[in-house]
């Protein structure tokens, strides 16, 4: 067999040092982000966000983004009592308004993609426990309600009733999660495509977003958070979200948040729950 050259082997070794440095400075823009917004500001504290998506009936099997009742019960209890406070949205705009510290140990509990068994399962113990919990919905999901797809079993997702109903619920707070770009193809959630001019890009961005405000706004619902499908964000993304007075941006990346001010509500890091992966007391001890 002809050995490859030695031409051809340095140029795959530079393709993947590149793909390494690129896929770091993208981690890494939060982190810059983070110390433009702080300045001479005084920290408010830190902010601990954890990131669920769909809750199960009590001992069904768990998966990476699947966690059952009982375990979640045992994250709520963990938090309770190893002096944690699970602080709402609200309160957190509330502190950088006021300029006032978060409580020690400030957690936010996110739940995404919209999954109905989230207000059978998770929904029950966020009243027990009195913690809030921020839903973040999918408007093209809707189409998966248990009305249009009444065998979806833990795989159905939330209507637009079910949306307003979660609204009601004083122990939750509803985001957007995109109303047609939670996807992989053609683009990576709401990632920029290869090609893609930047008014291209922001047009169907803007457009997107204008359509989730706009339905959630026929039932009531008034939300300026952000989740984003996959974790995938770009300068225009944010620049897009911004002018549409959304206030705080929800990533995948890990970490802890530093909160100064307003500008410190964008691109705020997040740990996923996977409940395969040992115990919450793991995954929220990195971040103390």
């Amino acid at each position: 067999m002809k050995r490859p050259s030695l031409i051809f082997t340095l140029l795959i070794a530079l393709t993947a040092m590149c793909a390494t440095v690129c896929c770091a400075q993208i981690a890494a823009i939060a982190d810059v982000e983070e110390t433009l917004a702080a300045g001479d500001r005084e920290c408010l504290g830190k902010l601990t966000v954890l990131m669920y998506h769909n809750t199960l009936a009590p001992d069904k099997r768990e998966c990476v983004y699947c966690i059952n009742q009982n375990h979640l019960r045992k994250d709520f209890e963990y938090l309770k009592i190893n002096g944690y406070n699970v602080v709402s949205c609200k309160d957190i705009f509330k502190a950088v308004d006021g300029k006032k510290n978060l409580p020690e140990n400030a957690v936010l509990l996110t739940f995404d993609d919209g999954y109905l068994n989230n207000l059978k399962y998770a929904a029950p113990l966020l009243a027990e426990y009195g913690y809030s919990g921020l839903f973040s919905v999918v408007g093209d999901y809707t189409r998966l309600d248990k009305t249009q797809n009444p065998h979806g079993g833990d795989f159905t997702y939330f209507g637009w009733q079910d949306i307003a109903a979660a609204n009601a619920d004083k122990y939750i707070e509803i985001g957007l999660h995109s109303y047609s770009m939670h996807n992989t193809k053609p683009r990576l959630g709401v990632g920029k495509k290869i090609g893609e001019s930047v008014d291209e890009y922001k047009k169907i961005l803007s457009d997107d977003t204008d359509r989730l405000i706009a339905e959630l706004g026929k039932i009531g619902v008034v939300t300026s958070i952000y989740a984003y499908p996959y974790g995938k964000y770009c300068k225009e993304s944010e620049e897009v979200l911004k002018e549409k007075g959304i206030a705080m941006t929800l990533t995948c990346n890990e970490g802890v948040n530093r909160i100064y001010g307003r500008e410190s509500l964008y691109l705020l890091k997040r740990f996923n729950r996977d409940a395969t992966k040992g115990s919450l007391s793991e995954i929220i001890g990195r971040a103390r």
